[in-house]
């Protein structure tokens, strides 16, 4: 699992193609080392510098998912094998997310549908129409019953379902990852995400957005003692917000076999912290 415990800001004063001087600022990561940190983060300031100076722009995938996202590190959850497992992270919006190495989460979003003409016309007869839920909950099945060799707890979530695969480890990067997540329709992104990152996700609370609360001032890492203040208020305030709200509704279970030992704590923690055995509303 790719996380950064360590990142370092790095920034220069360029011109650009236009002649106007421009800002460059890049960020440097390390799991371990912040001189590593720090070296980077020149390196990459230099390569961000010449291609601002040449008239260039970012490439679609700047920063993200590509390298180790930059979150605060909540908490660190080592395995039964002593290796880290899984770690809590802050995300840009907010929200704590479960970083797992081993524990497959596959988070699958059901479409925005307007109701058709006929849809309508169907409603004033009382004629039920599919719900878009209910039919991407009967696809979820079919997938699932077409590889018996699994176990997942199926959620429900705000924009969707989510999936956690309970009886075996599964490698982010490797191709089963990439099949089950293409499989199930889980986003490209996050399929992206899941590879570069080698790890997989699960948002434990919700965004902030959905508890008609204001976005976060500021990010980690803090560029003072004030900025880092003004952030804990915000989150203090997002934290009392979150309250009358539930992130994922556990669902059901499909297949039968056992759990891996490792994963019942982590499912444990996953459950509670998104009351996901909760009747709240979702956010």
């Amino acid at each position: 699992m790719k996380i950064a415990r360590y990142w370092k800001r790095a920034g220069l004063v360029i011109n650009g193609a236009d002649g106007r001087p421009k800002d460059a600022v890049a960020w440097g990561w390390s799991a371990d080392d912040p001189a590593e940190a720090e070296s980077r983060a020149a390196e990459a300031v230099q390569r961000l510098a010449a291609r601002m100076a040449a008239g260039g722009s970012f490439p679609d995938s700047y920063g993200y998912p590509d390298r180790p996202a930059r979150e605060e590190i909540i908490r660190e959850i080592a395995g039964e094998d002593g290796t880290l497992a899984a770690a809590i992270t802050r995300n840009t919006y907010g929200s704590l997310v479960l970083n797992t190495s081993r524990l497959m989460f596959i988070d699958i979003d059901v479409p925005e549908q307007s109701p058709g003409l006929i849809d309508s016309i169907k409603s004033l007869f009382g004629i039920k129409t599919p719900d878009a839920f209910d039919t991407t909950l009967e696809r979820i099945r079919a997938t699932a019953a077409a590889v018996p060799q699994y176990t997942f707890r199926v959620y429900r979530t705000a924009a969707g379902f989510r999936l956690a695969l309970m009886n075996k480890r599964i490698d982010p990067a490797s191709g089963e990852s990439e099949t089950l997540l293409y499989n199930f329709g889980s986003d490209s992104l996050y399929q992206r995400l899941c590879k570069n990152q080698q790890s997989f996700r699960a948002r434990l609370t919700p965004k902030h957005w959905r508890c008609n609360y204001e976005s976060p001032r500021g990010r980690w890492p803090f560029g003072s003692a004030n900025d880092e203040a003004t952030y804990r208020n915000w989150e203090q305030g997002y934290n009392n917000a979150c309250l009358p709200y539930a992130t994922c509704r556990f669902v059901e279970e499909l297949g039968t076999d056992r759990t891996v030992g490792e994963f019942r704590e982590l499912i444990a923690l996953h459950d509670r912290e998104t009351h996901a055995d909760s009747k709240l509303p979702l956010a």
